[in-house]
């Protein structure tokens, strides 16, 4: 840190540049954040100058070596609290995300959707991740499958997450998706901050595309399901919206036999389609009749298409193009319309799937997209109305489909040079209708047909007025594909309801029950996925299990239609075992574990008289030295620990001491203000506790407490007191004349202590 305040430094003499900076320990080079080489009044009055810091004068840098330390926890908490501002305008956005296919089997045949290939190479093929392919704006959803082609729907499995951000724009993706998910999910426990945000879908608001498709010479499903033959010549309205936010056009060309001459047939050449805010995609046929050529706002791209490897994809503005093989392309568009071009037998089919959000805005060749197929045969025009279903071909020709031939201002096609509206504008064909080709065929050319296509009558007439088996198959072939994966679209997935989370305690008896709905009422059967435990049984969809151990164990389901549709469901298990001395706190992860994305030991919150991760020792109540200090501790059992309520006993202090503040101290029975004797006078105190003596003229009594006085006749012989103290001076003074002229050592030496102990003594008493 740098802090410069009132320098008042005069710089009137000095004619020097200056360079102001410091020198990190693994650099030489000046920080030039403070180099100032050629204003000597700014490098002299720095105290003048903002400062990186927003005040004058003052600048901080991190000049610490090596790397920093991240704190994850508090990236994902602060990311948490910037989106949570800015939550209105992420729900908007998150409002036009698709719900997730509920199975793999629907997200292969939903064309809004791409598949994460690099993802499913690098999870070694055991997840199938799925994004949508154009926004045309900001949020996607990534759905992810299981190897059983179910949904992943727990955030322990990482199946579902919503982007703000599209992939495509991968540096805002990176910072604003992908970085806060590893903060808040992989590098710490904060999940739940990351999906308050980026919710999880459930395919809970998932709708399959309705499907309807273009093929032949030219037969059309509608997206109702309506099926019938329109062969006109030149660039038809497929689909319109009301609004014009899609529309998808279709351009025919006739068909050449063998010889290389024009028939009667035609077959689709082309189609060029847009929505409303995107670019124009047009794709058709080479003018070999063997490849496909793409063009985007009139930009020629069929060499990407040619080069791009399978499954690669090109994004433009709010369209997605991706290219299955060589002869099929993908293309979708952000209003949620997808189609699928495919060559076939030197001609174009296509299917198209519509969202249901455009129910009953649509109208063209490809119907009046409501659920009723009776109206779809709707001519142009206000005031229109809709066909009979059981309407001639030459009747619809006439009366409905050639009505729809666009106008050349409305034109999406791509017109090469010297191509031009009136260059596909044949007004004056007609074709040859089913009826009259039939009608003129001979019976050996009927049984042939019938052999090559049996009773369809879209494969009779391609065969019969084309007369190349080829086509009649593609027809054959696309019309019953087709009807199978609408088939298989329509049936819904079951759904499997079970307790996300499962929490189980070591030695007890845990139950998990899971109940299953099918919206198409097929019979759904349930399969455990896991291995079972020891201890663990499953049946009749209730799973029961009594754990032994802390083992890692997996719980997941599975659950199937017999039709296709699958769904899936992870638990996510809490451990817990407290060894019955405990309660379990489901909510924290036990120390020393890691966090398992679907398994978790949790923690004890251990009763008084244990101790322990999982309460499995009995509490060591000495561990703390409770005891005073010259005493023993005793640990107690968990039993009698509970009956008494201390988790410890201590000795008691050794004879002749007592405690006294954490101390065993001597006790002093003489104390005069706690006396603890019962001394009739007098009271001293000893090591080991302590004698009695008696004042004068007073003796002990046999117990050595108490003092009786002397006889009377004895103390009547007593002189008093002064001549007492006349009469042992007098007889001190003739024992110490005696002891010096006495010749015997031991007498001298008995008779100085007697005079000098007692008799002198008492002399001065």
């Amino acid at each position: 840190m740098h802090i410069y305040l009132d320098m008042g430094w005069n710089n009137e003499y000095i004619d020097q540049r200056s360079m102001i900076g410091y020198l990190s320990l693994k650099s030489t080079e000046v920080n030039s954040l403070l180099v100032a080489p050629s204003l000597k009044s700014t490098a002299f009055r720095l105290d003048t100058l903002l400062g990186n810091t927003g005040v004058n004068g003052r600048y901080i840098f991190n000049v610490a070596p090596g790397r920093q330390k991240h704190n994850y926890a508090q990236k994902c908490r602060n990311w948490h609290a910037k989106e949570m501002k800015r939550m209105s305008l992420v729900r908007y956005y998150l409002l036009s995300t698709l719900g997730c296919p509920c199975d793999l089997r629907l997200a292969r045949r939903d064309g809004r959707w791409r598949f994460d290939w690099k993802q499913y190479f690098e999870t070694n093929f055991k997840r199938r991740c799925i994004y949508e392919s154009a926004t045309c704006g900001q949020s996607t959803q990534e759905c992810c499958y299981s190897p059983s082609g179910s949904l992943i729907t727990t955030e322990a499995g990482r199946g579902v997450q919503t982007f703000f951000y599209h992939p495509h724009s991968s540096t805002l993706h990176h910072k604003y998706d992908v970085l806060p998910k590893q903060w808040c999910c992989y590098l710490t426990d904060n999940c739940d901050l990351f999906y308050e945000v980026r919710p999880m879908d459930r395919c809970n608001g998932y709708t399959p595309l309705h499907t309807g498709w273009l093929y032949g010479d030219p037969h059309i499903r509608t997206l109702d399901g309506f099926e019938y033959t329109f062969n006109g010549l030149g660039e038809y309205t497929l689909i319109e919206t009301t609004h014009r936010e899609f529309t998808l056009q279709g351009r025919t060309a006739k068909v050449h036999n063998d010889k290389g001459q024009e028939t009667d047939a035609t077959v689709f050449s082309a189609f060029a389609a847009r929505d409303r805010d995107s670019d124009t995609v047009h794709v058709e046929i080479t003018t070999s009749r063997q490849g496909l050529a793409i063009f985007v706002e009139n930009e020629n791209v069929t060499d990407w298409f040619t080069s791009a490897t399978a499954t690669d994809s090109q994004e433009y503005i709010c369209v997605s193009v991706t290219k299955t093989n060589f002869t099929q392309i993908e293309i979708t568009y952000a209003t949620g319309f997808s189609l699928t071009i495919t060559l076939k037998a030197e001609q174009l089919d296509i299917t198209v799937g519509a969202p249901n959000t455009f129910k009953g805005y649509t109208k063209g060749l490809m119907g009046v997209f409501n659920d009723d197929s009776t109206d779809d045969l709707l001519p142009p025009g206000e005031n229109a109305e809709p066909l009979s279903n059981r309407s001639s071909d030459k009747t619809i020709f006439e009366e409905f489909g050639g009505r729809w031939r666009i106008e050349e201002i409305d034109s999406l096609f791509y017109y090469a040079p010297g191509e031009r509206y009136a260059t596909f504008a044949r007004t004056a064909f007609t074709p040859r209708f089913l009826e009259d080709v039939l009608a003129n065929m001979t019976i050996s050319q009927r049984k042939m047909a019938h052999e090559k296509c049996g009773n369809n009558k879209d494969c009779l007439y391609d065969y019969a007025i084309t007369g190349k088996e080829e086509v009649a198959k593609a027809t054959l072939d696309t019309n019953s594909k087709n009807k199978e994966d609408s088939e298989t679209s329509s049936n819904a997935s079951p759904n499997i309801t079970v307790d996300v989370v499962f929490n189980v305690t070591v030695g007890e008896i845990n139950s998990l029950s899971l109940t299953t709905v099918d919206q198409d009422g097929d019979t759904v059967k349930v399969t455990l996925e896991s291995m079972l435990p020891d201890g663990a049984t499953f049946e009749n969809n209730v799973y029961t299990w009594t754990p032994t151990n802390m083992d890692v164990v997996n719980i997941s389901f599975s659950a199937a239609d017999g039709k296709g549709g699958v769904a899936a469901a992870d638990v996510v298990v809490n451990l817990c075992n407290c060894s019955g001395h405990g309660e379990c706190l489901f909510d924290l992860l036990a120390n020393g574990y890691e966090l398992k994305q679907t398994f978790r030991i949790v923690q004890c919150n251990c009763s008084i008289e244990w101790e322990g991760d999982h309460c499995e020792s009995d509490f060591d109540g000495c561990q703390d030295n409770p005891c005073t200090e010259g005493t023993n501790c005793t640990d107690v059992s968990p039993s009698e620990h509970i009956a008494s309520g201390k988790a410890f006993h201590c000795s008691e202090c050794p004879p002749g001491t007592e405690e006294s503040e954490g101390i065993c101290l001597p006790i002093n029975e003489c104390d005069p203000e706690n006396p603890r004797h019962d001394c009739g006078h007098k009271c001293v105190d000893e090591t080991d506790g302590y004698k009695c003596v008696c004042m004068a003229g007073y003796r002990l009594r046999n117990g050595m407490k108490k003092c009786t006085g002397m006889s009377n006749t004895y103390s009547s012989h007593l002189p008093t007191r002064n001549s007492q103290h006349t009469y042992m001076h007098t007889l001190y003074t003739y024992i110490h004349s005696y002891i010096h002229t006495s010749v015997n050592a031991n007498i001298h030496t008995y008779m100085h202590t007697y005079t000098h102990t007692y008799i002198h003594t008492y002399i001065q008493a």
